[in-house]
Formats: C-alpha cells, structure tokens, sequence
C-alpha cells in the first residue's frame, strides 16, 4: 500500500503497469506540467527616474511665486511694486515695508495695504493649499491665524464669506471671482488642526 501511494504523489512521469484484474487497488497516473515551474513568471522592478526633482513645498512654492499670478493685488499695482523691485510673494514678504510706502502718494494708507498683503502671505503660506488672495479674503473677515481657523465650522465660514462678498469692499477684492468652497474651507481648517495638534504634541514632548 505505501509503494502504491508512492508512485501516486511522484513528481516524474512513470511507466504505465498493467493492472492486475484479481486485485481491487487502482493506481491512476498523472502528468504534472512543469512548464510553470520552469518559465517562473518574470518580476518587475520599480523604475527610477535618475533626474526627478522632489516636489516643492507648499510654502517654497508659494514664496517663488510671482506677484500677478498670486493675484493678490490688481495688475496695475503689481507693475508698480516690480518698479519697486517686488516681484515675488517673498519678496513682499521680507520687504521693508516702511520705506516701501513712502514710494506712495499715500504713505500711512499704502503701508496698511502692504502689511495686510504680508500678513495673507505668511498666512496662507502656512496652510497648505491656500492662496494669499484667500487668505486676503479670511483676513477681512477677521480670521487671522492657523490656530484660529482650526475652531472654525465650514458652514459658518463660508456663509461670512458670502456676506463679505456682497460689499463693497468684498466685490472689489474678488474682482469677480468666486468665494472658496465649503470643500475647501473644510480642507483648510482640516490642515490647520493638524498644525495645531502637532504644534500641541511637540510642546508636550518638550
């Protein structure tokens, strides 16, 4: 009985015997395909990109950027500021802006402009995914810092936004464009607790 069980789980092909008839056992063969075994199913390794760039951050991104397409302030006047040798966010942002607005007809109302356009900058370089024309926008509604806007409800912001949007001030500064999204808002202040807790967790730690 073992011989018979044996020659049943041999891997090789065996030579077929006859079968005596007076006996009751039957032993059946099989061939086994090997062809898989032999032509193993090729892996693919991961390609590498020799020259990829990691992708930029989103505060180094947004403080590259030009002035006229972070549309933070009007066409016009980002002529004037590159005149000024302000081309960029960042430029702005590390600017001395005290001596930049006496290049101003109006020297106390140009530095006011010019500090909230640092302010949105800074602001919406610490949330990612914002822009400082939307940072421009949650600053005129009195929403000034990541910890702040972490406590926010998307609904109730969107709907101050909504308002802001039908004054004067609101109409002048969308310029026809359209407020954020719930979505996005929700996006940001989901960024902003997350800043804020781990800025919680390091301060624990320490």
């Amino acid at each position: 009985m073992l011989r018979l069980l044996l020659k049943l789980f041999s891997f090789g092909r065996q030579k077929p015997t006859a079968i005596n008839q007076e006996s009751d056992n039957v032993v059946l063969y099989a061939a086994v395909e090997n062809s898989a075994r032999n032509n193993p199913r090729p892996v693919l390794s991961p390609t590498v990109l020799t020259n990829a760039r990691p992708l930029p951050h989103h505060r180094e991104r947004l403080l590259s950027m030009r002035l006229a397409h972070a549309k933070l302030c009007s066409t016009r006047r980002c002529l004037r500021l590159n005149s000024m040798g302000i081309s960029t966010t960042g430029d702005l942002a590390t600017a001395d802006l005290a001596n930049l607005a006496t290049q101003f007809g109006a020297p106390k109302k140009a530095l006011k402009v010019l500090k909230q356009y640092r302010r949105a900058i800074r602001f919406s370089a610490s949330v990612p995914g914002m822009m400082p024309r939307d940072a421009l926008l949650l600053i005129s509604i009195h929403r000034r810092s990541v910890r702040g806007l972490a406590m926010e409800s998307p609904a109730r912001l969107h709907r101050d936004l909504e308002r802001f949007a039908e004054s004067t001030q609101g109409r002048q500064q969308l310029r026809g464009r359209r407020i954020p999204s719930t979505r996005r808002l929700k996006k940001w202040i989901s960024e902003c607790e997350t800043a804020t807790s781990g800025a919680r967790f390091h301060a624990l730690v320490a």
